[in-house]
């Protein structure tokens, strides 16, 4: 399980070969339709992973800008608050952030949304009493709805990723019992001649190790889509 997926597929592509040249034997003919079918269905699935996490990327620098200008919008409400107070520390200001900013800026996801969506309320309560309220309920409101979508879609994204991890791992599963049924069928072809059997099949573990190392960083990258 531990062979890369790309590795997997040359040891399909190269027994295939050797496997080619047995046209005349029904039983080798078989099984290397029957590995070139699994070694398609494990790049099938590898691809559609890989492309998953690559998703995972896009969702979490769309987080991170969510996060960036939802700060910058309660920063400008307290501006703006502060402005129509005359002073800081004023009687609006205070109302509508009487912790001042940190508490909602200096949290990241969902517990920043919800911050949010307490400054949602006291800023509605404010419209009575501050003609800026209702504007500044719906400047935040806004900006909290994005980052609750950018916060579902990584989290949607991840699971995606997982899910599709697990469809890959199943599709190796299936390759390496095919490979495994592949080597014992040459075995039992030709029976103690190692000369022959060892014609089929190329050394697993003779790979560079850039290949490997790319799909390590391919599951390193999908654990990082999972964070709060």
């Amino acid at each position: 399980m531990k062979t890369p997926v790309a590795k997997c597929e040359a040891l399909a592509l190269y027994a295939q070969i050797i496997l080619s040249k047995y046209q005349q034997n029904v039983a080798l003919t078989a099984v290397a339709q029957k590995l070139g079918v699994a070694a398609t269905a494990l790049a099938g699935a590898q691809a559609a992973y890989v492309a998953a996490v690559r998703d995972i990327v896009s969702t979490r620098a769309e987080v991170k800008w969510s996060d960036h200008v939802s700060d910058d919008g309660v920063r400008k409400i307290q501006r703006d608050a502060e402005s129509a107070d005359g002073h800081k520390g004023g009687r609006i200001a205070s109302a509508i952030l009487p912790d001042g900013i940190t508490p909602i800026v200096k949290p990241v996801g969902s517990t920043q949304c919800q911050a949010m969506r307490d400054l949602e309320g006291r800023l509605e309560a404010m419209t009575s009493s501050w003609p800026g309220a209702s504007a500044a309920y719906q400047h935040i409101a806004s900006l909290r709805s994005q980052y609750e979508t950018a916060l579902a879609a990584r989290q949607a994204a991840g699971q995606k990723a997982s899910n599709l991890r697990a469809a890959r791992d199943l599709a190796k599963e299936d390759f390496l019992d095919v490979y495994a049924e592949a080597t014992a069928r040459v075995k039992a072809e030709f029976p103690r001649n190692k000369r022959i059997q060892d014609l089929f099949f190329d050394k697993v573990w003779d790979t560079d190790a850039a290949e490997q190392s790319a799909e390590e960083e391919a599951e390193a990258g999908e654990g990082s889509g999972q964070g709060g």
